[in-house]
């Protein structure tokens, strides 16, 4: 009938990401939530770059331990930082398993009311509304209910014919990069 609308409804295949992809999200995330210094640099803050200070610390203190004869103190600041390394993987590996220890869906379905995932056992609803917060980070579309969990989407590996532009026309929200919260429904 010519009256009748088509609702549309994406039903997509769920793709959890790999640790790597993870730990690149959430590495992109963290340096969008923290700036670089520059670009918000006070008036009256302090003029020397912080890559100089650096620089003249760590020359300071491999002259004091070359004049002291400590290759003790540099063999433990490179055993410092690498400790410092080791933990923050640690942390992203730790973090990344507790994600897929979660239920994961098999599929995700959009419409203009909202996302359906369809689990094994069943279906959960979350209107458009009611979802915390929305970023697209890279090829990736984090959907969270909640402050503390996300669904992954990867955007690239969209099954034939739809596309990135489908998805983001659905859910009516233009702006994702930004990270602004869909207002409510």
């Amino acid at each position: 009938m010519a009256g009748e609308s088509t609702v549309q409804v994406l039903l997509i295949p769920s793709t959890p990401p790999t640790f790597a992809e993870y730990q690149l999200i959430h590495q992109t995330q963290e340096r969008q939530r923290h700036p670089s210094p520059e670009a918000t640099r006070p008036v009256t803050s302090d003029p020397w770059p912080q890559w100089l200070k650096g620089a003249l610390v760590l020359a300071g203190s491999f002259g004091l331990s070359f004049a002291s004869g400590g290759l003790a103190f540099m063999v433990l600041g490179v055993v410092m930082v690498s400790l410092g390394l080791l933990h923050q993987l640690w942390e992203y590996r730790r973090a990344f398993r507790q994600q897929q220890a979660r239920p994961q869906p098999k599929s995700l379905e959009f419409s203009e009311a909202g996302l359906r995932l369809h689990y094994p056992l069943g279906t959960v609803f979350h209107a458009w509304g009611s979802l915390y917060y929305v970023r697209e980070i890279g090829d990736w579309l984090l959907l969270y209910p909640d402050v503390e969990f996300c669904y992954y989407l990867n955007l690239k590996r969209l099954p034939e014919p739809l596309t990135a532009a489908d998805v983001r026309a659905l859910i009516q929200w233009r702006d994702m990069r930004a990270g602004k919260v869909i207002p409510g429904a």
